[in-house]
């Protein structure tokens, strides 16, 4: 660390005080965590009175008294400072204090050469006096490079650290619980909070849109992970409504990252619910699932739900078109305004006694009572069903109509406030 003029005489005079200073590395260390731990913070203190940093201080002291002992070179070897810039950012010390302890270990070893030389050859005190700025120059070049090993290190790990975070979140995502302090570090590194209400958004994977959460790309949906500061879903809607470019689900509230499994299946419900509506044209893109239970429902079980379908409405389904469309707009639209005739009537624009008599007739074909909650809900389930498939069969995906029977599309508008 300390140049000193050309010359054997200066040369030899610099071999003499290393050699004894070779000979104090313990004390020189000592000296060095002392003067580190003063005016340090806490956490700073446990660092240097830790066995293996003391340890670490002699052998850099050990290594920078072999480079003192290199004098004349034109060069500085800046291997040893860019293994301590690498070190200390692998140990997440931060650089300010990586650089205090380089220049504080610096400065003791130039005192401890002066000191030496003072004693032994006090005439050659002006070697050191001349040769002043050029130690203090090779301390600033070992401290830059010290700086610059530690910006590199330090990009990759954080690089390191996110492909870490990302791999724990796909686990969580997954339905895996992970180590929670290796869930502590990956909340920490992405943002998120350790704990707290948390809830899933699913959209296509090709319509992922720039929002606040993070992101996740899993069996080509895009899953956002986004902390709730609030219980009001209808928030999150409104904020991811005008970003996304196609329709999009959002899953039930869940409690921590532990729950992120549960959340993304219901996300992923919601988005079927979504793609459904979107494609028969009667649903904003937007979908929350718990304002869709019965749909989720039908979607999670899609065998499940043809079953109940061709059970419940099978007899409707199998008539003529116009008049099998013409009672399912009836049912559907008399159940959203609540069973009232009249304000049914008027929304299908004809008479009430002519709603009453279509009504009569869904329920002698499906043997459900209207009147009656547990048989209606089945009535609902299966509209639902209907619906669902009618969407699946006109993007070509599997849910469709059973083998032989037509479901073609309909004006579904009216279908609009079935599941308000």
């Amino acid at each position: 660390m300390v140049v000193a003029p050309a010359g054997a005489h200066a040369h030899t005079v610099i071999q003499e005080a290393v050699s004894e200073l070779a000979g104090r590395l313990p004390e020189l260390a000592d000296r060095l965590v002392a003067r580190l731990r003063e005016g340090a913070d806490p956490e700073e203190r446990r660092l240097f009175d830790a066995p293996g940093f003391r340890a670490a201080a002699q052998a850099g002291l050990g290594a920078a008294l072999q480079a003192v002992a290199s004098v004349g070179r034109d060069r500085s070897d800046l291997r040893l400072a860019r293994r301590v810039g690498r070190r200390y950012a692998e140990r997440r010390i931060p650089l300010e204090t990586a650089l205090r302890a380089y220049r504080l270990a610096g400065a003791l070893l130039w005192e401890g050469i002066a000191d030496v030389i003072a004693e032994r050859h006090p005439e050659d005190v002006a070697l050191l006096v001349a040769g002043a700025h050029r130690t203090l120059a090779m301390i600033d070049q070992l401290s830059t490079s010290v700086t610059d090993s530690y910006h590199r290190a330090q990009r990759g790990l954080r690089d390191t650290d996110l492909e870490q975070a990302h791999r724990t979140l796909d686990a969580l995502l997954d339905g895996r619980t992970p180590d929670p302090r290796r869930v502590a570090r990956a909340a920490a590194r992405l943002g998120l909070p350790e704990s707290g209400r948390y809830v899933v958004v699913a959209v296509p994977s090709t319509a992922v849109p720039a929002t606040g959460a993070v992101w996740r790309v899993r069996d080509e949906v895009g899953l956002g992970v986004l902390p709730l500061t609030t219980e009001d879903l209808g928030e999150v809607a409104a904020r991811l409504g005008p970003l996304v470019r196609g329709p999009a689900g959002i899953g039930l509230p869940v409690d921590g990252p532990a729950a992120l499994g549960a959340a993304r299946r219901s996300a992923e419900l919601a988005l079927r619910c979504a793609e459904a509506e979107a494609r028969a044209g009667d649903r904003p893109p937007v979908v929350r699932l718990d304002q869709r239970l019965p749909a989720a429902l039908v979607a999670a079980q899609p065998e499940l739900a043809g079953q109940v379908r061709q059970v419940v409405l099978g007899p409707l389904l199998a008539l003529e078109r116009g008049e099998r469309e013409t009672l399912l707009e009836t049912v559907a639209v008399w159940l959203a305004c609540g069973g009232s005739t009249a304000r049914a009537a008027r929304r299908l624009f004809c008479h009430r006694n002519t709603v009453l008599a279509r009504i009569r007739r869904v329920e002698r074909l499906t043997g459900r009572r209207l009147g009656h909650p547990r048989e209606a809900a089945e009535v609902v389930l299966a509209l639902e069903a209907v619906r669902l498939a009618r969407a699946a069969e006109a993007s070509g995906g599997p849910g469709g109509a059973p083998e032989g029977q037509s479901l073609p599309a309909a004006n579904w508008a009216a279908w609009s406030a079935l599941l308000p």
